[in-house]
């Protein structure tokens, strides 16, 4: 269904197209063109922005979380035009349907002014979603991919360290197997983050790196660990195996509302793409729980002079 297209490169994808957030003009129109759709579209929109997924579509994904939609199902096609004619949405030179940092609204505004959240359209108890793989390019490794599992943590930190922005900041740091932060007054994690990345905005965003062939483990008692340890963002990272278990591990992270903010992506044997079945969204637990608050406040001390000291 979609427009004339034509194939872009790994660059023009990564591209970050970048409005302006901070504007509160801009943020007024913006909620104001969402408000327009149509029912239908709202409803869908407006849950695939709340949740990070989307269905039915095949997609692309800048690090910022511009997606770029290049192939849609004929049942989205009403939506795909009706986003277009709203301006939420626009169409690129290459024919693709552009949504600038769709990932990010959910941080950006206050979707309540633009969502009717009340309508029956959130998650439905035993719904089970198909998610559309949104894949993220990343920078060329000259590193051949023929290393065990294992090293699966190592490659993945070198190869986002070559990313200049991720989730809404520029990266100033990079951790592997980080234990705890800070020298006298440490703060230890109960669970090991694999790959942890600080941008310049203090966000900290931490990967559970875990191979499913050699664990029964799925990982989301990691997710919740991160999250209750002051986590702003957490992603579960699997090799990939097949789309049937990755929908099922994707559905057992939206059935649990406590770690329902958690991404969830996969990637290849040749890691020089990630392929996000579910965008991370900000750790909501902080505005619930006050030891939580707590504990990020004492992170927020260490990382500052981290940053500072660097």
């Amino acid at each position: 269904m979609p427009f004339d297209k034509v194939s872009k490169s790994t660059k023009e994808i990564n591209q970050l197209i970048t409005p302006d957030y901070g504007n509160h003009d801009y943020l007024i129109k913006l909620i104001n063109k969402i408000s327009k759709l149509s029912p239908d579209t709202k409803a869908v929109f407006c849950k695939w922005v709340k949740y990070g997924f989307m269905e039915g579509v095949q997609a692309e994904i800048s690090p910022m979380g511009t997606v770029i939609i290049t192939d849609w199902s004929s049942e989205i096609d009403p939506m795909i035009h009706d986003l277009i004619n709203n301006k939420v949405a626009t169409l690129n030179n290459d024919g693709f349907v552009e949504i600038p940092q769709m990932m990010a609204l959910a941080d950006q505004i206050n979707l309540d002014l633009a969502c009717d959240f009340d309508d029956g359209h959130l998650i439905i108890d035993e719904e089970v979603i198909y998610p559309s793989p949104m894949i993220m390019r990343l920078p060329h490794s000259k590193e051949v991919i023929e290393e065990p599992y294992d090293d699966l943590t190592r490659l993945l930190a070198s190869n986002m360290k070559k990313l200049d922005y991720y989730l809404n900041g520029k990266i100033m740091h990079v951790g592997i197997n980080v234990k705890s932060l800070g020298i006298m007054n440490t703060i230890v994690f109960k669970n090991p983050i694999d790959v942890l990345i600080i941008t310049n905005n203090k966000y900290l965003i931490a990967h559970k790196v875990l191979d499913p062939s050699k664990t029964v483990h799925r990982g989301l008692s990691a997710l919740e660990s991160y999250l209750m340890d002051g986590m702003d963002y957490a992603i579960l990272i699997h090799r990939y195996t097949y789309y049937e278990a990755h929908v099922e591990t994707f559905n057992k992270i939206m059935s649990r509302p406590y770690i329902r903010d958690s991404g969830f992506a996969v990637v290849p044997n040749e890691l020089d793409y990630i392929i996000f079945f579910k965008w991370p969204r900000y750790n909501t637990i902080m505005s619930k729980s006050q030891s939580v608050v707590s504990r990020r406040s004492l992170i927020s001390g260490i990382v500052n002079f981290m940053l500072n000291a660097r």
